[in-house]
């Protein structure tokens, strides 16, 4: 999803039952609004979009709200916000920053980051003051700005013990890898994709081609799950996908697209928690 601001609770429930079908299992999605059955069989590999899919803004209000309301609280003016900055600050994100890196070496480059934001906002400002609010910059807009959502290593470890290739596809800056390694779950996928980083954002057919590519499995193989209809699935359906809509909060608003609550259900949909495994070779090309 696109970052918003918007906070989601993780609690509710969509009615999730199973039926045979012309021989073959499907998962039947049941809302108010939805029913609509999953090929179960044909799922060879699950991709996951990244904000409000898998993680949220831990204050709820984003991290560009959170920055001026910092710049606020210090009397810095500034120019108004817009997300094109996220983009500009992380453009050197997935080159010259490295989790696990020196402390010397970190440091470097977030009093970068932080003169480049002061730069790109005209903060107003003496020169080098930037360097004095380094911590709190970094504090609002790294990592730890975000939070996993309970049920989401659960359910990746689920999905890698049974056998399925996992990648991430978000409208996200350069380094998004480096993002997933600091909130603890780089390790339970195969690919990270952010747009910033290939010049693709979803909707875009071509973003989804990629990382179908890089699994080595066909589109049509791959189960996307995502919290917005455009970007997650009309982005998935237009190359073949199958696709869930994740919907924390409110009613399912669209038909047809079956919607989960909580990822935790997509362990029921795949029926992991019977010990499946995938049906055949996750790459069939």
């Amino acid at each position: 999803g696109q970052e918003n601001g918007q906070r989601h609770k993780t609690g509710g429930n969509v009615l999730i039952t199973r039926r045979r079908c012309q021989g073959r299992q499907q998962a039947f999605l049941e809302g108010p609004k939805a029913i609509m059955s999953i090929d179960i069989a044909r799922v060879g590999a699950v991709t996951f979009d990244f904000y409000n899919t898998l993680v949220y803004h831990k204050q709820g209000s984003g991290r560009g709200a959170m920055l001026m309301e910092y710049l606020r609280s210090q009397n810095l003016e500034s120019d108004p916000w817009e997300h094109q900055v996220l983009y500009d600050l992380f453009e050197r994100h997935a080159t010259d920053y490295a989790p696990g890196g020196t402390a010397e070496e970190t440091q470097r480059y977030l009093v970068w980051l932080t003169d480049r934001l002061f730069q790109r906002l005209n903060v107003k400002a003496p020169s080098g003051a930037a360097a004095h609010h380094v911590e709190e910059v970094w504090r609002v807009l790294g990592p730890n700005s975000l939070g996993v959502f309970p049920e989401v290593p659960g359910v990746l470890r689920m999905l890698r013990k049974a056998g399925y290739p996992i990648s991430i596809i978000s409208n996200w800056q350069c380094g998004l890898e480096n993002f997933c390694h600091e909130l603890g779950i780089a390790d339970a996928v195969d690919h990270v994709i952010a747009s910033a980083e290939i010049g693709i954002a979803k909707p875009d057919a071509q973003i989804f081609r990629d990382v179908c590519d890089r699994m080595g499995i066909f589109c049509d193989r791959v189960l996307h799950v995502g919290d917005s209809f455009v970007d997650d699935v009309e982005g998935g359906r237009s190359v073949g996908m199958q696709v869930i809509m994740i919907q924390r909060d409110g009613e399912p608003q669209y038909s047809n697209t079956p919607t989960i609550r909580s990822l935790k259900q997509l362990t029921e949909v795949l029926h992991l928690d019977s010990e499946r495994r995938i049906p055949s070779k996750a790459s069939d090309r």
